[in-house]
């Protein structure tokens, strides 16, 4: 049995007269310690998907399990990092760690729960910052708390919603080198959603793509064999690396392309006929009332001699 698994899951959101279908036959397994990251256009139910397994909703149809257990609703055991940081603006760094630590960890001494949040603010590089309120801090410093939050609980599965979507390409990729780094030392089971394939490729073991049908299902998995640590100085040359973006993208555009409804109707022109201003001695367009019209003009016979 899979650490997580979906079957044949479904799901809408709306009322039966007005509903719209974000999900259908959704099908899904994720082995512990695994990285997976799963890449779809926005807007094509991606969070959706992520919330299925956070236990933010449920399935329509079908299932979700974690370790062979039903999905009912959030738990500590799924630490979910949000694109917008969501950290309370009047706690510092260390405070805002320490809310969540104190809330799953509530039976360990107050001495080791500190020693704990210094560790995982440590872990993201904010030390110096720990005093700090957030908006005292850049956007990728605020990201890093907010990651550091999730891992301090020691959830068995961090699922990130395009965590870095918000941040510049440079903080961006500064914080994927940071979180592959992360994980390669923690091997916590990684869910990562995002829009970049390129991000996909450098960060995880499995990448799949989210085929937006309407309603959106999941594609083929493709396997990332490329060695870790990943140089992104490096990887872009690498002929694996090129193949696997091809073929990644290939697959979003060609379900993009299939998924076009074609439609033909009848169009009418309008009765309007072009005036000549090249001709500007010729002032027929000032004196006429109105303009000109195809059913004006007036059908005559000529005679064409053979």
């Amino acid at each position: 049995m899979s650490f997580i698994e979906i079957k044949d899951a479904a799901k809408g959101f709306g009322s039966p007269n007005n509903r719209t279908e974000v999900l259908k036959d959704i099908n899904l397994t994720v082995e512990e310690g695994e990285f997976v990251v799963i890449v779809g256009y926005s807007g094509s139910g991606k969070s959706t998907l992520i919330n299925l397994i956070s236990g933010l909703v449920q399935p329509d149809t079908g299932s979700a399990t974690i370790e062979g257990k039903v999905i009912t609703g959030p738990g500590p055991d799924r630490g979910l990092v949000f694109q917008n940081y969501s950290l309370l603006p009047w706690l510092t760094v260390t405070e805002n760690i320490a809310l969540a630590v104190d809330e799953v960890f509530k039976d360990w001494s107050k001495d080791k729960r500190a020693a704990h949040v210094a560790k995982y603010i440590a872990m993201v590089k904010l030390t110096p910052a720990a005093n700090k309120l957030p908006k005292e801090l850049s956007g990728g410093m605020r990201q890093r708390v907010s990651v550091a939050r999730t891992l301090a609980m020691e959830p068995k599965v961090l699922l990130m919603d395009e965590p870095l979507s918000a941040l510049d390409a440079l903080t961006r990729a500064q914080l994927q080198d940071e979180i592959a780094d992360i994980w390669i030392k923690n091997k916590t089971t990684v869910i990562w959603i995002t829009n970049d394939p390129d991000e996909a490729i450098l960060v995880a073991d499995r990448v799949i793509p989210l085929l937006p049908t309407s309603p959106a299902t999941l594609g083929e998995s493709i396997s990332v064999n490329i060695p870790r640590p990943r140089d992104r100085k490096l990887i872009n040359h690498e002929p694996e690396f090129k193949r696997l973006r091809a073929h990644l993208i290939t697959t979003l555009l060609d379900s993009k392309g299939k998924n076009k409804v074609k439609s033909s109707r009848k169009l009418s022109l309008p009765d309007i006929l072009p005036e000549d201003l090249n001709n500007l001695h010729n002032m027929e367009f000032i004196n006429r009332r109105g303009p000109k019209r195809r059913t004006d003009n007036q059908r005559e016979e000529v005679e064409v001699l053979a």
